[in-house]
Order: structure tokens, then sequence, then C-alpha cells
């Protein structure tokens, strides 16, 4: 499945029009209230809601977060940074409301070795993450080799490489298992480094 990441009303409208079945909403992005952007996302549409941290303050966050669970989020997407307290709310509020909480690591700079990985992998699902998701910056073979083998270990995941080499692993991850992989709706519109576009990504899975 591919999930569209949105971080503006524009992009919203282009994701629900490309027929996607998965839309990450971008609450630190998106200048618009949670209520306003469940007004606009059809039913048919899963969502997952994420703020991520230095743009809102951690009680504005919290609250953008619950909000997007109460209206209908099928996951939430928090940090593995975030703290114990924070992750208890969140992980009480994703119960209550039958929300699926993505516990994700971001490494914006390297690619840790197979054993840091499926450490931090391990530390996601203790966390109370329902689904894995790894990200991290792809700077040689090696590092490919290293995300795309997490997929022979037990759990739901998405392991993603970043930058414009670890494009292969948003190609591959749904081959290998992964719940979903993420796509831009347009050059220039991207949330991650690396990321194709929705029409580059169905193009290739159609060859």
């Amino acid at each position: 499945m591919i999930c569209v990441s949105v971080s503006n009303l524009a992009g919203l409208a282009e994701a629900i029009e490309s027929g996607v079945g998965l839309i990450e909403l971008r609450l630190d992005l998106i200048k618009e209230s949670p209520s306003k952007l469940f007004l606009l996302v059809p039913k048919s549409i899963e969502t997952i809601v994420t703020c991520r941290a230095g743009v809102k303050s951690d009680n504005e966050r919290l609250e953008l977060l619950k909000a997007g669970m109460k209206l209908g989020a099928t996951y939430v997407d928090i940090e593995i940074e975030t703290s114990a307290d924070e992750m208890e709310v969140l992980n009480s509020a994703a119960a209550e409301v039958g929300c699926s909480l993505i516990v994700s690591y971001h490494n914006f700079k390297r690619t840790p070795d197979r054993e840091e990985l499926e450490s931090v992998m391990i530390s996601c699902y203790e966390k109370g993450g329902k689904i894995a998701k790894i990200a991290t910056q792809v700077n040689g073979p090696e590092d490919i080799r290293n995300l795309l083998s997490i997929y022979e270990l037990p759990g739901r995941k998405v392991i993603l490489g970043m930058g414009p080499q670890g494009r292969i692993t948003r190609l591959m991850g749904p081959y290998l298992g992964a719940e979903f992989t993420f796509a831009s709706t347009g050059k220039g519109e991207e949330t991650a480094p690396g990321q194709l576009t929705v029409k580059q990504l169905n193009d290739i899975f159609k060859v």
C-alpha cells in the first residue's frame, strides 16, 4: 500500500484525487485543525496522524494527536524519543478509540548496523507500537542491505532508507512485508529525503 504524506491543504486534495488508500496528515506542517482536515478526507481512506517535534509545544502536539485519534485516525505515529509520560497518555488514548500506534525511529545522518537496527525495532514494540517504523539516511550499499534484512524479523514494520540512495528501499518494502511505503503528492512536496511521488510509485509498481 502507498501512503501519501501531506503537509498542506492543496496536497491533501491531490492525495484524495490520486485514489490512494492511506494518507499521512502532518499536523506539525498543515496549518489547519484536525477537525477541518477530517471533514475533507473520505471515510474510505485510512489516515495516519503525525506531529513531529520542533514546531509545536509538547502540549500542543499531544492535543493535536489526541484530537486526530478521536476524529477517526487509523494510526498515530509517535517518535521513539517521546517521554514515558507522553507515551503512556498517547497509548491510552489510542487504545480508547481503537487507533493503532506506530512508534518511529528517524536517523537523518546514518544507518546503524544490523544489530543496532534490530534493537531499535524491538524498542519500538516495547514502547507500545503495533507497527515499528525505522527511517535512516542511506550512505552506501551496506546500509541498504542492513535495512532490508530487518524484514526477515517478526512483527509489523515499515523500514525506509532516506536520501537518493535509499529510494530502492521504498520500492522493495511492500514486496518484503512492509505495511506501506511513503510517497509525496508531487516533486517539491516531499516530507522526507528521497520520497518518490505517488505517480512514480504507481507507475513502477504497475511494471
